[in-house]
């Protein structure tokens, strides 16, 4: 573990960045030379183990640019104008500056881990100065999120682009966008270009204009709210804030609930197509999440993990977890990106979601194959779950959540 905590180390100081002030982490220098939101997230919990005042200065980082509105926007542009129009182009297109009617960062948010990582890093030292710096910024855009995201028939939150989620193009928001389960990354990403103009032409109202374009109550997204309420509570109430406590514990209690009622073994745990109100039936990583969040009762955890998640010919591959089964359609282990390919974070989310539940043998085994695919490929962005192939950008930072794989 020595010698893995060193590579990591040395990953993580070869990516910092500083710019006019902020110190960040770039997830991999190859392909992503900005600060994102939630990868900062994952940064602050891998550096809380070996370098705390770099993990505080990436939580102050990620939170310095919210958008008026109180959203913490997906990506921060750090760098010259020049840069930034050259990764454009370079990307297709996927982030046009322009059409984000903001300026130095995006318009649109990734799943709300903030809260989670913020609560991790003070664990670290119990210093209050962070939480009081940054409690301001991170309720405000959970107060966004609870105010303009919230579907009204299924009381979850809805995101308005599948970039929210996450995972650009997982195969769960093909049908809402109205894509075969077999297309090119060309298809996906100008499916994915539209719904960003046709949002900057709303303005970004979600409830009231982007949500007629996509909407989708996606299970990750709503663990991780619900998550980051319980921990924002915590927040709170360390404090002194006792009104704010009280209500988040109230809305974090009330999202469980209808956790409860729609992802559930009914429905398969997956997530919903707000604008059809219909289940989107495809089997993902996504569908352990509700493991991580502490939604179910022990039997059917139970069910979740033995039925499904050892289920060999679907998720416990040679290298487990893929991202998409491999009996969907869509399945795709080498280019697919979300579409097969293994990403060590949502690894982290099942093992902790296992060990939560008491399954210790199975957590291990999946902590000890994400140590195998680093150690015969790299530090990468996503693993063939058939080969243990590394794909993608080099020197990904994500590789570092096994140090809190424990």
């Amino acid at each position: 573990m020595y010698e893995l905590t060193k590579q990591v180390r040395a990953l993580m100081n070869d990516n910092r960045r500083t710019y006019d002030g902020h110190q960040f982490t770039l997830p991999s220098p190859e392909l992503y030379p900005f600060q994102w939101l939630w990868d900062s997230c994952f940064h602050a919990i891998i550096l809380s183990h070996f370098d705390l005042p770099a993990a505080k200065a990436e939580l102050r980082s990620v939170c310095s640019h919210p958008l008026p509105n109180g959203l913490l926007p997906h990506i921060i542009y750090w760098g010259d104008d020049t840069a930034i129009t050259n990764w454009g182009r370079e990307m297709r297109g996927n982030i046009i500056t322009d059409a984000w009617g903001v300026e130095g960062t995006s318009a649109i948010t990734q799943p709300p881990i903030i809260a989670h990582a913020l609560w991790r890093v003070y664990e670290c030292d119990f210093d209050t100065a962070i939480l009081h710096d940054l409690y301001p910024v991170v309720s405000a855009y959970f107060d966004h999120l609870l105010t303009c995201r919230i579907d009204a028939r299924t009381e979850l939150a809805f995101i308005i682009n599948p970039d929210e989620s996450g995972e650009d193009n997982s195969p769960r928001f093909d049908t809402a966008q109205s894509l075969p389960p077999i297309h090119s990354a060309d298809q996906n990403l100008d499916q994915r270009i539209a719904r960003m103009h046709q949002n900057a032409t709303c303005n970004f109202e979600a409830q009231t204009c982007m949500a007629k374009h996509f909407a989708v109550v996606d299970v990750p997204f709503n663990v991780l709210l619900t998550d980051g309420l319980e921990h924002l509570a915590r927040i709170a109430t360390t404090l002194g804030n006792k009104r704010d406590a009280t209500r988040y514990k109230t809305r974090a209690r009330t999202l469980a609930e209808a956790m409860r009622q729609y992802i559930n073994p009914e429905t398969m745990y997956h997530s919903r197509n707000v604008r059809t109100g219909s289940t989107i039936s495809v089997d993902t990583w996504a569908m352990f999440m509700p493991l991580f969040g502490g939604f179910l009762s022990q039997q059917d955890a139970h069910e979740l993990v033995q039925v499904h998640l050892l289920d060999t010919s679907r998720f416990w591959l040679r290298y487990p977890i893929p991202s998409t089964a491999q009996t969907e359609p869509s399945f795709d282990p080498h280019t697919g990106f979300w579409r097969g390919p293994v990403w060590m974070a949502p690894n982290w989310f099942i093992y902790h979601g296992l060990k939560r539940y008491g399954f210790h043998d199975t957590a291990e085994e999946l902590r000890a194959k994400s140590v195998r695919l680093i150690e015969r490929s790299g530090f990468r962005e996503q693993y063939n779950p058939l080969t243990g192939e590394g794909i993608g950008a080099h020197n990904f930072t994500w590789g570092g959540l096994v140090l809190d794989m424990k």
